[in-house]
Parts: structure tokens; C-alpha cells; sequence
């Protein structure tokens, strides 16, 4: 018998589920729990089983307990919430939502000692929650349905209030000298936050913007703690998964990280390439603008051509230069281009070149530079210049353009030009690993079947001119400051 898969949310511990509905002439069956159904985390001995019937534009909640529930709509429509209410939870004082309904049969779990509350949506609603526990009014815990310190976004869909108990309008508020972040916080979506931008953008946030700002993560094939799976193909292929996510999250600015960037592997498959790197962004931007939220695609300058076009500027490339992509990687990422700034006017689209810096998978250029000379192997270099732009400078340099309301295009790049054996070398020389195993080569594409643009050098004057405070490190001060990061110590081993 299949298992009920279980889907994360941005809260620690909770999870959407769907369960089981078995269909004839006669009607339907419905299997709300089957302990050898369902994933370990949700499994557990039910105490007491409860079911509430509600009006339209009824709120109940935030309720606390101190064992988990299990709700279930089985009929009707609802906007259920869960909040993070333990202090010693790596995602305290997050919340998540999703809309549960008897059509699309999801379950939502909620963490013993978590919030929960839902809002109806139908004309009747009916909700069932299996408890981990009985009620027992002494341990349970009330917090205001509009908590600042929360900030739960509720879909309130009329201009009346919505109908509450008056034990859940006289709930209290979270203390505010006790949890120490402040009120009405913006929640910022990092989609690819395992990656080496989104990461770097989840860390800036985390060490320096926590206290105003509340940043979640997707992930997709390196799962995370924290973080809600999501996948970019899907996406690209049903807007209906974004919709979920920006249900789940809320966010006043949705950052597009993620992407197909393995250049051989868009042009053997084209289609991934195309929903990945621009249907799926697409998808979202739309339905971000629905609910008002800022985008922040990262592009690439393989939208360019570099020295095979005829028409290399020689200050290098302008946010205004015409594009024209050799490959399916630039093309896929100049359409997304586009249209996003079809769909959504408002959007940031930074163009980057050479990232590197801490990351947790380990792949980027510097990566595979100290791989290859520490185990002996000769490494091929070009003398084609680039633009290396270290990961926690672009994500410096992306909060501070969001801050001052910028949009449109922007040419994101650290502020040396160099040829790649020359970054190489420096690199090598900054870690004091051997510079002999590099070797310059001719072979701009590598062996690769896709032609690579040369001299593609990006024009970085409007960032400047729009941050002129900010410089970027140059490569021994990026490695300087990496290995005084806490993924310095991999870097070497």
C-alpha cells in the first residue's frame, strides 16, 4: 500500500499531507488516518478526535497545545495557519499556511507547542483534528489572531470583521521584551536558498537583518531543515505550484535564485531548460503581482555574445546593449528577461558572471580549482576575461538595491576584470596551494557542446552609480574574508 507523502513547511516539523479518497458510483471514502499510511513525525496515538462546523468569515485561533494535531477540512474551504511558538525552534516565530479543502484533500500537521487558527472561505466549513492529546483548558496556550510580532497575513475576504469567540478577541500578544524582533516584520522568499546566491542571500539576512525581516528558503534536490521543498520544473509546468508557495509563504519580495545553469545540459534538453530557467519564473512573477510582491530574478551574461559578436562594446556591456545569446542557457534566461518584465514592470533583474564563494554543495569554480591541484590533476584555463563576483558581495549589493526601491536591470559584478587563468592563479596563490597544475588553453568551450561567449564583460557603472558607497572585495580579500567564514575550513579539506 502506498505511503502519504509528506510535504515541509517553512515552520519546524510541520507538514502538508493529502489524504486518501476512494471514489465508485456510489459515492466516496475517504481515509482521513492510516497510522501505516503515514510518515513517521505524524504518526502517533490520537486522544481525542474533534469537529467543528463554521460559518463564512469565521477565524478561530491562535491555539496552542501541548501535543500535535493533525486538520483535516472535509468540507468547505479554509485558510489554515501554523506558528512556530518555541523559543528554542531554529524557526520560532515563523508561520505557514496553505488552503485546505474537501476537493484538493490536504492535510495540514501542527507540532505539539505550535499556533494554529484558520479562516473560512466556504459557506459551511467542517474541520476535523485528530489530537495527539485531550483538550484540557490549564495547559493551553491563546494568542491574538492579528499578533504583530507574528504577523500572520489573513485573507480577510469582506469588510466586516471576522466572527471570533470572545476568548479568542481578548487572546493576549506575544511580550515584547521577550521574543526581540521587531513588530509587523517583511517575509522575504529565497527560491534556490541551498545554492551559492540564495545562500549567501539567506545568510546576510539571518546574521544581519533578522530582527525586521523574516527570510525562508526552498530547496529542491539538497533538502534543508527550514526550508520548503519546491521544484522549478513543476512550477514551470503548473502555476498552480507557485500559487501553493506564495499561499505558504507571503512574502513582500520572492528572490529567484534557482536555476538550470548547467550549460550542456540545456542543450540536451531544451525543454527543462525553457520551464526551468523561464516558464517557472514567469509562473511566479505572476503570481507574485498578485499579491503585490517584489521579484529579484538573477540573470547572466551569456545573454550576451562576447568578442564572436561584431558589436562588443569596449567599456563592456550595458544594461541598454542588445542581447544576443549563443546558447540555450543565455537564450532561456533572455526570454525570462522578457517576459518578466512583461508580466511584472516592477521586477529587479540582476545580471551576474562568475560567482563564487562559500557554499554548501561545493561546485562553484574555486571549489573545483582547489579539488583538482590538491589532487595532483593539471587544470585548463582560458586567458578569456571574466568578472569574478564573490556571493556574499552580490548579496550585499542585492539587499541594498531592494532597500532603495530599484528596478529594472542591473549589471551585479564584483569590480575586477581579469582572465580566468589569472583569477586562477591568484586564488591558488591567496590559499598557497601549487600554481604549476595550471595551464593556459585556447579551447574557450572546453569540450563543451555549447559555444561559451568570450570577453562578455559586463558594464557595472548604473550599480555604481545607484550604490556608490559599496565596493566590492577584490579576490584576496573575498578569500581573505571566505576562509574566515564557517565553510572556510571545507574548502581546503
Amino acid at each position: 500500500m502506498q505511503g502519504v507523502e509528506r510535504t515541509p513547511l517553512a515552520v519546524r516539523d510541520a507538514y502538508l499531507l493529502e489524504f486518501a479518497r476512494h471514489s465508485d458510483r456510489r459515492g466516496h471514502l475517504e481515509e482521513l488516518y492510516n497510522e501505516t499510511r503515514y510518515p513517521s513525525g505524524v504518526t502517533q496515538h490520537w486522544a481525542q478526535v474533534t469537529c467543528s462546523t463554521s460559518y463564512r468569515n469565521v477565524l478561530r485561533g491562535l491555539h496552542c497545545s501541548t501535543y500535535g494535531k493533525l486538520v483535516t477540512c472535509v468540507a468547505g474551504r479554509i485558510y489554515d495557519v501554523v506558528v512556530d511558538l518555541r523559543k528554542t525552534s531554529p524557526t520560532y516565530l515563523r508561520w505557514s499556511a496553505a488552503i485546505l479543502s474537501d476537493n484538493n484533500r490536504r492535510q495540514m500537521y501542527i507540532p505539539p507547542n505550535c499556533g494554529h487558527g484558520f479562516y473560512t472561505l466556504g459557506d459551511r466549513n467542517t474541520v476535523v483534528y485528530c489530537q495527539g492529546g485531550v483538550y484540557q483548558p490549564a495547559t493551553e496556550r491563546d494568542l491574538l489572531w492579528f499578533d504583530p510580532f507574528v504577523n500572520v497575513y489573513w485573507p480577510l475576504e469582506t469588510s466586516q470583521p471576522p466572527v471570533l469567540s470572545d476568548k479568542d478577541r481578548s487572546a493576549p500578544c506575544l511580550d515584547e521584551n521577550e521574543v526581540q524582533v521587531n513588530p509587523l516584520r517583511e517575509r522575504y522568499l529565497i527560491i534556490g536558498a541551498s545554492g551559492q546566491v540564495g545562500g549567501a542571500l539567506m545568510e546576510a539576512l539571518l546574521r544581519h537583518r533578522s530582527k525586521e525581516i523574516v527570510a525562508i528558503g526552498t530547496c529542491n534536490s539538497n533538502p534543508r531543515e527550514g526550508m520548503i521543498p519546491f521544484c522549478l520544473e513543476e512550477a514551470g509546468r503548473s502555476e498552480d505550484a507557485c500559487r501553493d508557495l506564495l499561499t505558504m509563504v507571503r512574502p513582500s519580495v520572492v528572490f529567484i535564485c534557482a536555476a538550470f545553469t548547467w550549460t550542456d545540459g540545456c542543450e540536451r534538453e531544451p525543454e527543462k531548460a525553457q520551464l526551468v530557467n523561464c516558464t517557472a519564473v514567469v509562473n511566479l512573477a505572476q503570481c507574485a503581482k498578485v499579491i503585490n510582491s517584489k521579484v529579484v530574478f538573477y540573470s547572466t551574461d551569456y545573454v550576451f555574445p562576447g568578442s564572436d559578436g561584431d558589436d562588443t562594446p569596449g567599456g563592456g556591456y550595458s544594461e541598454s546593449c542588445p542581447c544576443r545569446p549563443l546558447q540555450t542557457y543565455g537564450e532561456t534566461k533572455y526570454r525570462a528577461e522578457q517576459k518578466l518584465l512583461t508580466v511584472h514592470p516592477q521586477a529587479l533583474i540582476l545580471r551576474t558572471s562568475t560567482v563564487f564563494g562559500p557554499e554548501e554543495q561545493g561546485k562553484n569554480f574555486v571549489y573545483q580549482l582547489v579539488s583538482n591541484v590538491t589532487s595532483g590533476k593539471d587544470m585548463a584555463l582560458t586567458n578569456v576575461k571574466c568578472t569574478p563576483t564573490y556571493n556574499r558581495d552580490l548579496a550585499a549589493m542585492t539587499l541594498k538595491l531592494i532597500e532603495n526601491g530599484c528596478s529594472g536591470i542591473y549589471h551585479v559584478i564584483g569590480d575586477e576584470a581579469m582572465a580566468k587563468m589569472e583569477f586562477a592563479t591568484r586564488v591558488a596563490r591567496c590559499l598557497g596551494i601549487d600554481t604549476s597544475k595550471l595551464r593556459v588553453t585556447s579551447d574557450n568551450d572546453g569540450g563543451s557542446r555549447c559555444k561559451r561567449p568570450k570577453d562578455a564583460i559586463l558594464s557595472s557603472e548604473k550599480r555604481k552609480k545607484d550604490l556608490p558607497n559599496f565596493t566590492c572585495k577584490n579576490v584576496e580579500e573575498a578569500i581573505t574574508d571566505w576562509l574566515e567564514h564557517s565553510a572556510g575550513k571545507s574548502l581546503m579539506s
